[in-house]
């Protein structure tokens, strides 16, 4: 379990952190690209949105990375209020862009660089957001 200070500069340690746990899981680098940008972006809308108006007090942002058979898993744990990403409906794209929006596409983002996206609020009162990316098997390989 990686314990962040809820402050822009730690998100550098974030994307550290990340980025090796995906190469060291076999990840391309095209996949590794993806997991770090998903994961910053997750962060970045904790600090940016779920903490907005607790500039004094943050809690921490925790996150657990691990690997198993078959993905790469990144959990990311904060005390923000609540707020469930698999519920999210993305701007319509272009006309966002057309319309002179340049922010609001993070979750889209994350959406298509990671194959499941899970959300579950804990009895502790904390988020659990959970981003997997699968790792391809060799080919011949079963298990």
């Amino acid at each position: 379990m990686l314990r962040i200070p809820a402050r822009p500069e730690a998100l550098a340690l974030v994307r550290c952190v990340v980025t090796q746990m995906a190469e060291d899981a076999g990840l391309s680098e095209e996949e590794v690209g993806k997991v770090e940008i998903a994961v910053d972006e997750a962060c970045t809308n904790i600090l940016e949105h779920g903490y907005r108006g607790r500039e004094v007090k943050r809690p921490e942002i925790e996150l657990q990375v691990s690997r198993d058979d078959d993905a790469l898993r990144v959990r990311i744990f904060d005390r923000a209020r609540p707020f469930d990403i698999t519920t999210y409906a993305v701007p319509a794209l272009p006309d966002h862009w057309h319309d002179g929006h340049t922010r609001g596409v993070g979750i889209y983002l994350i959406r298509q660089c990671m194959d499941e996206i899970k959300y579950r609020r804990l009895q502790d009162d904390r988020n659990m957001l959970e981003l997997v990316k699968y790792l391809a098997r060799a080919p011949g390989e079963t298990c």
